[in-house]
């Protein structure tokens, strides 16, 4: 099996991975009961427009979309199959919050996880992230989710919880909790 390596998604290397994309997102919802942009029921009519802006926002320079894949030969295209998971940044576009970037999504493929994937793509975002002069990045997670735990193991600092912040089927709500990393080092 390839070692996994992360990827700057590019729409000519991996355009044909968005099924495959938006299926992930959607096992991460469905499955998992993660708190997304969506309640189940979950359609290709929901999903595969939202991505297609999701990848337009990465294509205009306001977004990073990092793929994690196993490592390939040059030249070769990863097959869906391929997709261990995805991370997203969000880029501010205010002048005043130039050097900001936003943590939309951290996504694991479920046979793929606890193998170090979370890790290589926050990684992949930071380092993304200081390239484009993002020295500040923040997140907001599920409260008491594996995510939660995973960003605190990462070196972010919680800001503070939001009791009853995202709506849940059947009808619920769960709090969510809100980090921030500065990615200068300490004076």
């Amino acid at each position: 099996m390839a070692t996994p390596t992360t990827y700057i998604f590019s729409p000519d290397q991996h355009g044909h991975l968005i099924p495959y994309i938006a299926a992930l997102h959607a096992s991460c919802i469905s499955v998992d009961h993660m708190i997304g942009p969506f309640l189940p029921p979950l359609t290709n009519e929901k999903l595969l427009p939202w991505w297609k802006e999701r990848i337009l926002e990465a294509n205009q320079g306001t977004r990073v979309i990092v793929l994690l894949l196993p490592e390939t030969a040059p030249g070769v295209k990863p097959t869906g199959p391929d997709l261990r998971g995805l991370a997203m940044l969000k880029l501010s576009e205010t002048e005043t919050g130039s050097f900001r970037g936003h943590i939309d999504a951290v996504l694991v493929s479920q046979k793929h996880r606890r193998q170090g994937g979370a890790k290589a793509l926050v990684d992949a975002l930071e380092y993304e992230a200081a390239r484009r002069g993002r020295t500040l990045l923040l997140v907001d997670c599920e409260t008491d989710s594996v995510a939660e735990t995973a960003f605190i193991r990462f070196g972010y600092v919680e800001i503070g919880k939001v009791p009853h912040f995202s709506r849940v089927l059947p009808n619920g709500k769960r709090g969510e909790t809100f980090f921030y990393k500065d990615l200068l080092p300490s004076p």
